[in-house]
């Protein structure tokens, strides 16, 4: 097949929409399958020889994140479009398409056969009011006039409403290759005896919960007096996160500066326990089994989203309240004092990573895609 995959965001940006775009593109080639990857330009104006740039993009802020919005123009589209078309595109996979506005523009003009992932969840305060009901009737339009729709996991299902409109949602992880996390993990390193290492990777933002760790911090640090934290990226929370370096037990955490992927996955493979505290906004946890892959053991809030990767067999144990720092610190401190128990958690959590893993979900979207086709469009 011919496949297009249009992404709404820039590739050169480190985000799981980017990562399940890149693997599945690079699977899908591997399989024997021509994919053409279409987003808008980065800000630096180059994004690699794998992707067609469409659009000018530039950042924006609601429901606590940060993300681009992108417009092309008509010359731009109607070149594209056409030689997408004399390539021979076939079925075309659309990630995310409430993000305007560039992905819209060149579907509608492509006519193909679509394919639609539905990945962000919206936080429960917003998904009721007018910006949440905005975006499902923009989710609407595209269920309508797509052959088929995806979503990471059952999270997004609370406000897209796919039943209400007469469609069906197939529930797929993210397409990602943990390969490269496991071969961290092999190379993982030994530490000082009794010393234990707890992390954090992503946006400091309030969607990924990293006030909650900061506050739980110094009952951990006081509780376990051989944990130090290593707080690994970057965004509007730096200052918090200067702040606590400063403060009580503030000289056994690392700040690391957003790390390139390999560094993050060093990172991370070092790590005794990954820390995941985001309390809304997660419709998968992909950051979960990235860790878990790598050997990291993953504490989490109980968001939709990350309960989907843990709520069954012993990962239940590693789900905290979401926005509780008190039950996040006791946890940790739980885990600490029980290293066999860790290894116990340890074992089941890379043996989940692997039914995650990126070839049972790439050889089920081939199917999908082969059942949009013969679809009628």
């Amino acid at each position: 097949m011919k496949i297009v995959q249009i992404c709404p965001y820039d590739m050169t940006r480190p985000g799981g929409v980017q990562s399940h775009v890149r693997d599945l593109s690079r699977w899908l080639r591997d399989e024997g399958h021509a994919v053409r990857v279409v987003a808008p330009y980065p800000p630096a104006g180059i994004a690699g020889g794998e992707v067609s740039c469409c659009g000018r993009a530039r950042m924006v802020s609601m429901f606590g994140t940060r993300f681009e919005v992108s417009l092309a123009g008509r010359r731009e589209l109607r070149e594209l479009a056409v030689d997408l078309h004399d390539w021979g595109a076939e079925v075309v996979h659309l990630h995310t398409p409430w993000t305007p506005l560039m992905a819209w523009q060149l579907w509608r003009r492509l006519h193909l056969p679509a394919v639609t992932t539905f990945h962000a969840t919206l936080p429960e305060a917003s998904a009721g009011g007018l910006s949440g009901r905005a975006l499902r009737a923009v989710a609407g339009y595209f269920m309508k006039r797509s052959q088929a729709v995806v979503v990471p996991s059952e999270a997004p299902l609370a406000h897209l409403r796919p039943q209400e409109r007469g469609v069906s949602a197939h529930v797929l992880p993210p397409a990602v290759n943990l390969a490269p996390w496991r071969e961290a993990g092999a190379k993982r390193g030994q530490r000082p005896p009794g010393r234990l290492e707890i992390g954090f990777l992503g946006r400091f933002e309030a969607r990924k919960g990293l006030h909650v760790l900061l506050a739980a911090w110094p009952e951990i640090a006081m509780r376990v007096p051989e944990a130090h934290l290593t707080i690994a990226g970057g965004g509007p929370l730096l200052p918090s996160v200067r702040q606590a370096m400063a403060g009580l037990h503030g000289d056994r955490i690392r700040l690391v500066d957003t790390p390139d992927d390999a560094t993050a996955r060093k990172l991370v493979a070092g790590w005794d326990i990954f820390v995941a505290p985001a309390p809304y906004g997660e419709s998968f946890g992909l950051v979960l089994v990235e860790a878990m892959a790598a050997g990291a053991l993953p504490i989490a809030a109980a968001n939709a989203g990350y309960t989907g990767v843990l709520e069954h067999g012993e990962g239940a144990s590693l789900l905290v309240p979401p926005e509780d720092a008190g039950a996040l610190a006791r946890r940790i401190v739980e885990l600490a004092a029980t290293p066999d128990r860790r290894n116990t958690l340890r074992r089941w959590t890379m043996a989940r990573a692997r039914e995650l893993d990126l070839p049972a979900t790439g050889r089920r979207l081939v199917e999908i895609y082969r059942e949009a086709l013969a679809l009628p469009g």
